[in-house]
């Protein structure tokens, strides 16, 4: 039965074509493990089933192969029509028996089986995020009472390769090594096909079921059939016991598992981008508009008073800008009117802040700040379910701008630092402006960005003469240890006339030492200086036939003038030049002697004395700390914070990685203002790290991907 959708159609193509070529290999390699299991055996009736179920698969390859694509394209389309004779069979190795009824089933067909379930769930979990978009997607593509019959699953895969390999008579332990292997070998790249198929599905700007959708709608419900007044804002006074989670806001724990059920369903959502124009927030849900009113009139307020009797503090009416202002309108009237939806919503903005203001990273003063946009945040999050599902949203992204901005700030900020002057107006703006539309977090993080990016400007001028010098002496460092490396390498493998090789270890060593540049072997001068080399020591070897010997010609007025301005830069005099070139004519007639002669090539001895003698010219091999092997991936980045315990302080020192030299050996940590500079080798900085000395501030993500991180394990109930 073809299938009417042409997107749908081209899934199936795609995911056919996509497995197809990954069956070609692996039905090569199984051959091979066939064979390997019959040598390794012994059991002679099982060495005997391996084998035959090797010749089998060498002849029925193609069979199988065309026996898969047929099933796969035949469950794709009949899934797609809703076919009641294919969705029996859909489960028909689904083990559902129990223990006891398992004498009900044969013991072959209960193992294979068995297996194919397996089978099925390895895919399934490695599938994972990719998978769960894919439904996504198809969920639009399908009437929603078919979305949950994903025509390209796990086990729809699993079924079709099942069928195949009963093409196999060999017996069912050569299909268990089959079904075995497709689960080692192409589980990941299974994965890689729903990724592919996405990908493709992005391209014809398919989108994955939006927030508050029916089937979204249905998976929170189901987890609230415990909890149905979990909206209403009860207390924890309420329901004594276990709460859902610690901190300054607690709740029963079936509302706790709804939560976290909503709080799921929106973390899985993939949100699509907005456009150019697309500023305004659009929502499938609206909170009541009194509440938004309320809200904005709360927003609005000085922060520094009480607006309602029923928000002040009760030590006397001080600020709450920076405490839980969201989980004390929990207690509200307003807030137990809300629906189920907006009540959860809200549940999530108070832990989400909750956890910000635990955050031990942030300084008290900038608590503050962040706490006055608790109410635009709460406002953003019920009016846009993409603030949880997309780390790129606007309102997160200042929230994150503004703790980055304070790393380095003391405990308690104070009127009259540039810094944080910036920061109150920037928060203020947003609290004065905001109503309905997202691009004043844009706008308002625009600012305080181009603030942020000024000031690293003027780091990196304060700094320039530092991290020249730093530069200067990582290239003067590598360099020498390079040149050393490359004319030792030449020395240690080919006998060279005694002229050559007190000219390479005298003058030419230096001359490449000092051709090093920042870029490296890629220098063009260090590049040609080698180049220059290689031909010195190619020219004073044998020249065998005319065409060598033509080439040498044409070599040598370009490689005598490179040589010369380097061992003139290297240091050499008039006269020595002079000399050497003068010799090395001698040489060049000696290769063409030597060639003429047509003597065999005989193998290098190189223990003979002569290299020997040859490397001794050379120092011994230096050792650079600052070039001591360390795994890149445990070292900062560049931008990145660290706190510094310093020896005999009691607090630490916040500074951030303003420069690393390009080739990783040397790096520069200041202050934000380009004061209490530092400087540390590679193997320096891995050891400090290593022995707690150090700490990366930012590991574990940006400030609301770290108090998202926590909601989600204070959830896990």
């Amino acid at each position: 039965m073809p299938v009417a959708d042409p997107t749908l159609a081209a899934c199936r193509d795609l995911a056919i074509q996509l497995l197809g070529q990954s069956l070609d290999g692996f039905f090569t390699r199984l051959e091979q493990t066939y064979l390997d299991l019959a040598d390794k055996t012994h059991d002679r009736k099982l060495r005997d089933t391996y084998f035959a179920a090797r010749a089998e698969m060498q002849k029925k390859r193609s069979l199988l192969a065309d026996e898969f694509r047929q099933r796969f394209i035949a469950a794709f389309n009949a899934r797609l029509a809703h076919s009641q004779t294919v969705q029996a069979k859909h489960d028909f190795y689904k083990v559902n028996a129990s223990p006891a009824a398992l004498s009900l089933v044969a013991n072959d067909e209960y193992e294979e089986n068995l297996t194919a379930t397996n089978l099925a769930q390895t895919l399934k979990n490695n599938g994972g995020e990719q998978l769960s978009q894919l439904e996504q997607r198809f969920a639009t593509l399908i009437a929603p009472d078919e979305a949950t019959a994903n025509p390209m699953s796990p086990e729809a895969i699993c079924e079709a390769f099942l069928t195949a390999c009963r093409q196999l008579e060999s017996g069912l332990d050569a299909r268990l090594v089959a079904l075995k292997a497709f689960e080692n070998e192409l589980a990941g790249q299974v994965a890689q096909v729903y990724q592919s198929v996405n990908q493709f599905l992005i391209q014809q700007h398919v989108e994955p079921v939006m927030p508050r959708t029916p089937r979204v709608a249905a998976e929170v419900a189901r987890a609230q059939k415990a909890a149905p007044d979990a909206a209403a804002g009860a207390k924890a006074e309420d329901a004594p016991g276990k709460a859902g989670f610690a901190g300054g806001v607690h709740l029963p724990l079936p509302q706790a598992e709804a939560l976290a059920a909503h709080f799921a369903a929106l973390e899985q959502l993939e949100i699509a981008q907005q456009g150019p124009g697309g500023s305004a927030l659009h929502a499938e849900h609206a909170p009541p508009p009194a509440w938004l009113d309320f809200l904005t009139a709360l927003q609005r307020r000085n922060p520094t008073l009480a607006a309602s009797s029923e928000l002040v503090d009760e030590q006397g009416g001080e600020t709450l800008a920076g405490r839980n202002m969201v989980a004390i309108l929990r207690s509200t009237s307003w807030a137990k009117k809300l629906s189920q939806v907006d009540g959860m919503t809200l549940d999530l903005v108070a832990l989400l802040f909750e956890h910000m203001f635990n955050d031990s990273r942030l300084p008290a003063s900038v608590k503050g700040l962040i706490g006055r946009l608790q109410i635009p945040v709460l406002k953003v999050s019920m009016l846009d379910g993409s603030f949880f599902a997309r780390k790129n949203h606007p309102a997160r992204r200042l929230l994150d701008c503004i703790a980055e901005a304070a790393l380095d700030a003391p405990e308690k900020m104070e009127t009259g630092d540039r810094r944080f002057e910036k920061l109150s107006s920037v928060v203020a703006w947003v609290v004065a402006k905001f109503g309905d539309n997202v691009e004043v977090f844009e706008l308002a993080l625009q600012e305080l960005e181009a603030f942020l990016a000024a000031e690293l400007k003027a780091v990196e001028a304060q700094t320039a003469e530092t991290t020249s010098e730093l530069l200067d002496t990582e290239v003067r460092e590598i360099g020498r240890v390079t040149a050393d490396t490359m004319v030792r390498v030449r020395f240690s493998t080919r006998e060279l006339p005694p002229l050559v090789a007190d000219f390479i270890a005298q003058y030419w060593r230096s001359a490449l030492a000092a051709a090093y540049g920042p870029a490296g072997e890629s220098e063009p001068l260090f590049a040609a200086r080698v180049n220059a080399m290689d031909q010195l020591i190619w020219s004073v070897l044998p020249k065998i036939g005319p065409e060598e010997r033509l080439k040498l010609v044409n070599t040598l007025p370009e490689m005598l003038k490179v040589l010369e301005e380097g061992a003139r830069a290297a240091g050499a005099s008039e006269a020595d030049c002079k000399q050497f070139f003068s010799e090395l004519v001698h040489c060049h007639a000696a290769a063409i002697r030597s060639g003429l002669k047509a003597q065999p090539d005989v193998q290098l001895d190189l223990s003979a004395p002569v290299i020997k003698e040859q490397v001794s010219l050379l120092p011994e091999p230096e050792t650079l700390p600052a070039l001591v092997p360390v795994p890149q991936d445990v070292l900062p980045e560049r931008g990145e914070w660290v706190e510094w315990l310093q020896d005999g302080e009691a607090e630490p020192m916040r500074l951030r990685v303003s420069w690393i030299s390009p080739q990783g050996t040397r790096f520069l940590l200041t202050n934000r203002s380009g004061g209490n500079g530092k400087t540390l080798l590679r193997h320096e900085m891995h050891a400090a790290l290593r022995r707690g000395l150090i700490r990366r501030l930012q590991e574990g993500g940006s400030l609301t991907d770290r108090a998202l991180i926590s909601v989600r394990e204070s959830l896990a109930v």
